[in-house]
């Protein structure tokens, strides 16, 4: 015999009202969850905008991670339930991922003194700046770093990285330079492919950096992509000459405190 739904069924609800019959009860349970994850991300989104320390959820591991005293403590007994499992998620976090959290704003700091830099340098036609959650990218508008298949940086190219190699100098970074070429292929005794052309690329502004301008040997890297990580088509001339780049990429250096946790 069908099992009727008392939620479904017109003969169930037959003398009912819908305010009786509505809503159902797996919807208490939907809500009391749809809630919780609203108020979750309100207070990740609130912390962020108002740039407040994430750290200080940790407690003692605060006092770990930085060396001195923790924030003012909060009273758990005076939150709601909502906004202690909140606390407890957060709790769950590894060290490593609260540092990356506590990192954003500064990431954000080194974006706008590398853009001020740019613009005192009236290098702003020259180059672009991308910006994520981690890293500052400087990303030439040309490609007047090297010769058509050779590696030997141009008089120009040392001319503009002259006033990038400066900041570098003087700020607390780390750099990762990363060579890209187009998708032309290339068979010589010295580059028998794309890989070892961007590399060398790579490699030749790495070693203008710390031999010219002194530049820490510790804080500086080099890669090569070959023609594997494009920015446009490798179709025409003009996509080309975009995907032969050579990008110089700054990221925020761990304080002693945080590297040592």
């Amino acid at each position: 015999m069908r099992k009727r739904n008392p939620y479904t069924d017109p003969e169930e609800i037959k003398g009912e009202s819908l305010e009786t019959a509505w809503p159902p009860e797996w919807m208490t349970s939907y809500s009391d969850v749809a809630t919780l994850m609203m108020t979750f991300f309100i207070v990740l989104a609130t912390m962020l905008a108002l740039n407040i320390d994430p750290m200080w959820l940790r407690g003692e591991d605060y006092i770990e991670l930085h060396g001195e005293e923790p924030m003012v403590p909060i009273d758990i007994a005076t939150l709601s339930e909502e906004e202690q499992n909140l606390i407890e998620q957060f709790k769950t976090l590894e060290h490593h991922q609260l540092r990356e959290l506590e990192r954003i704003p500064e990431v954000q700091e080194l974006a706008g003194q590398v853009q001020q830099y740019i613009i005192d340098a009236e290098l702003e036609g020259f180059v672009r700046v991308d910006v994520d959650r981690w890293k500052v990218t400087i990303i030439p508008l040309a490609p007047f770093f090297f010769r058509p298949g050779r590696d030997e940086l141009q008089p120009a190219a040392r001319e503009f990285l002259d006033p990038i190699a400066e900041f570098i100098r003087i700020h607390p970074v780390e750099v990762r330079i990363s060579g890209h070429t187009d998708s032309l292929p290339i068979s010589t005794p010295r580059f028998p492919s794309n890989w070892e052309l961007s590399t060398a690329r790579a490699n030749a502004v790495l070693r203008y950096l710390a031999e010219e301008h002194e530049i820490d040997p510790k804080t500086i890297s080099a890669v090569g992509h070959a023609h594997y990580q494009p920015v446009a088509t490798n179709e025409t001339e003009e996509g080309r000459r975009q995907n032969r780049r050579v990008e110089i990429e700054v990221i925020q250096r761990p304080s002693a405190s945080l590297a040592e946790g």
